[in-house]
């Protein structure tokens, strides 16, 4: 039965749950606001040991007093908490009325003031169903409903509410373990009973308009283009292996949500950036974009002004290819050049001259020192332009070379910064457009570079015990991604100045920075490359990776090739089944042991830099009896 005759029922109450310290997310307060607007008895159910702290965080929705909060600990389940409130409102008098059900576990109302009253016809309205009777881990059971009206936002009749055999069930809710166990042993009997009561479900879509097992995750694209009320939250935690294998599609429900209910995408973005790893987040949610040369605008400047191009130049010879670059910027810019010594700074600026950039466009400095090299030369030689609030949105380039690694691979990794940042005017233009139109973008980056580098997988290297100790200092208490930061791999990307205000207001030294020649992981300066898209995240903003569509074919040729290389030795066709096989693969003594050693050694080098050439041989000879390593 759909939701859709006249309203009949209008809730006299509602239950909202609070667990997990949300009581300041966003979403919450967006929701009790609305709560607050439609009923006139608001019962907060939160944790026992969290009362005090809900309270005071709510305090300035309810001038009146109308909030009540009661604590319920007995597990961390939603239908527990739902069970307490019901029993708390039959103790307090609240008038015979519908009663409506929702929490911290939901993004909604998605349509504000849309969803206030029960149909005449129906004793429960709910927002989806998950589907029993296709899923096989409960289709085979005996006198199984074939669906489960999903409670994460529900009105309930008072008839409902007053039915001897739904209170029994109600009672007989055992504690939950988990969100599986609160389906077998909470939704199941209450969709039983439901049904042997004859009691009317109505569902806020269509019967025929969701045909997978579990819709309110896998089809939340549909959720939100169909007119659902909510969105679960755990659509942002489930595993993106789990996204990926079940086909979501996260991304355009965010886009049609961002113009549904522009408050409520922004407190999703804000739960996203506060609790969701950056990688998770910008696999789950596609953060990424293919630059067309063909974007179709002539769009010559943009509400933001004038763009602040910082280019650090040590080496002076370089700024006929920055010139290349700059010569496609359809956009005013002003350009901050550092370079290394004063020769550098007049060869610059006669090269300036001579191509006609107006003086008073450009300002070139002389950096202090090279510790640090490019990124100190933002952080610190700059740092007065990005905290003027002069500029709103930037660029940062640098005379990249990488002589670690072979010239043609450096070269590889040059291109991979420039051709996906820089491919055209209409590629610039349609990043600009996107920081215009989208103000939670807050840096535009190209993705990790792994053509020629063992990047995946590998990518903190022994820089993630430094980046924990730094973001202890910055105050960042975002979640840090396990494996591959999401990082700007060759410190060049885009970016909204207030996003890396953190960055540019702590007190940098030169002598933070590793002395010439240690430049080595471990040091400020690789630690701060990997943490820029996290300080972006911990301000709120979203990281976007942009490619253009060669870089995209090359790169994306040779992932296919070398993730299919890894799945051909595996047993099985099934992701989670190879995942299991490289889990048991990885637990024995001596990767355990590779592992322990690798951490201690990149621990030597960070504290005493110059030691990595005479440790590095070593380390590597030791490395090779530990784990297979290629005999070409």
């Amino acid at each position: 039965m759909r939701a859709d005759a006249p309203g009949a029922a209008t809730c006299v109450a509602a239950i909202y749950v609070i667990r997990h310290r949300t009581e300041t997310m966003a979403h919450v307060r967006l929701s009790l606001t609305e709560l607050m607007a439609m009923v006139p008895h608001l019962l907060i159910v939160t944790d026992h040991a969290a009362l005090a702290q809900t309270a005071s965080a709510l305090r300035d929705l309810d001038p009146d007093g109308r909030m009540r909060l009661i604590g319920c600990s007995r597990d961390r389940s939603i239908l527990s908490a739902y069970r307490a409130g019901l029993g708390a409102l039959a103790g307090q008098g609240v008038p015979r009325g519908a009663v409506f059900l929702t929490g911290y576990h939901v993004f909604g109302p998605i349509r504000p003031g849309g969803w206030r009253e029960l149909p005449m016809e129906a004793d429960l309205l709910a927002p989806y169903w998950h589907r029993a009777a296709d899923d096989p881990r409960l289709q085979y059971r005996p006198d199984m409903p074939a669906r489960l009206p999903c409670l994460d936002m529900a009105i309930l009749s008072a008839d409902l509410l007053e039915d001897p055999a739904l209170i029994r069930v109600w009672d007989s809710l055992p504690p939950f373990t988990d969100s599986w166990d609160e389906v077998e042993r909470g939704l199941v009997p209450l969709a039983r009973a439901l049904r042997d009561t004859g009691r009317r479900i109505a569902y806020a879509l269509p019967d025929d308009a969701l045909d997978t097992v579990d819709p309110r995750h896998c089809e939340v694209d549909r959720l939100v283009a169909l007119g659902a009320p909510c969105l679960p939250v755990s659509i942002l935690t489930l595993d993106p292996l789990l996204h990926d294998l079940n086909g979501i599609d996260l991304r355009a429900a965010l886009d049609r949500l961002r113009h549904l209910n522009p408050d409520l995408y922004h407190a999703v973005i804000a739960f996203a950036c506060a609790r969701v790893p950056l990688r998770a987040f910008t696999t789950i949610a596609d953060q990424y974009e293919i630059l067309s040369p063909h974007y179709p605008s002539d769009r010559m400047d943009w509400g933001f002004g004038r763009v602040a191009v910082f280019i650090h130049a040590f080496y002076a010879a370089m700024m006929p290819e920055f010139w290349e670059r700059i010569a496609r910027f359809p956009m005013p810019v002003h350009l901050f050049i550092s370079t290394a010594a004063r020769d550098d700074q007049r060869a610059i600026a006669a090269f300036l001259d001579a191509q006609g950039w107006p003086r008073t466009d450009r300002t070139i400095r002389v950096v202090d020192q090279n510790r640090g090299r490019d990124m100190s030369a933002l952080f610190i030689t700059f740092r007065d332009v990005a905290l003027s609030g002069d500029y709103r949105i930037g660029l940062r380039l640098h005379s990249k070379r990488t002589p670690q690694v072979s010239p043609q691979v450096a070269r590889g990794f040059k291109a991979h910064l420039f051709d996906n940042l820089l491919p055209s005017p209409a590629a610039i233009r349609q990043i600009l457009d996107r920081f215009e139109a989208e103000p939670d973008i807050g840096l535009m980056i190209p993705p990790v570079i792994h053509v020629g580098f063992g990047t995946l997988g590998h990518a903190w290297y022994a820089n993630r015990p430094a980046a924990h100790d730094l973001c202890a200092r910055l105050g960042l208490t975002v979640p840090l991604d396990a494996h591959t930061p999401v990082a700007p791999y060759g410190t060049m990307f885009w970016f909204r100045i207030d996003a890396l205000r953190p960055l540019f207001e702590h007190p940098w030294r030169w002598q933070d920075y590793n002395p010439e020649p240690n430049h080595v992981d471990g040091g400020l300066a690789h630690v701060q490359e990997r943490l820029i898209g996290y300080v972006a995240q911990s301000r709120g903003f979203r990281v976007l990776q942009v490619m253009s569509p060669a870089q995209a074919a090359r790169n994306y040729a040779r992932l296919e090739y070398k993730m299919q290389l890894f799945a051909a030795r595996l047993a099985s066709h099934h992701l989670l089944d190879q995942m299991a096989q490289l889990d048991r693969l990885a637990d024995t003594w001596p990767l355990r042991l590779h592992r322990r050693l690798a951490a201690g050694y990149g621990l030597i080098i960070r504290r005493f830099p110059a030691a990595r050439a005479r440790l590095r041989p070593l380390a590597r000879g030791i490395s090779r009896l530990l784990a297979p390593a290629h005999r070409g």
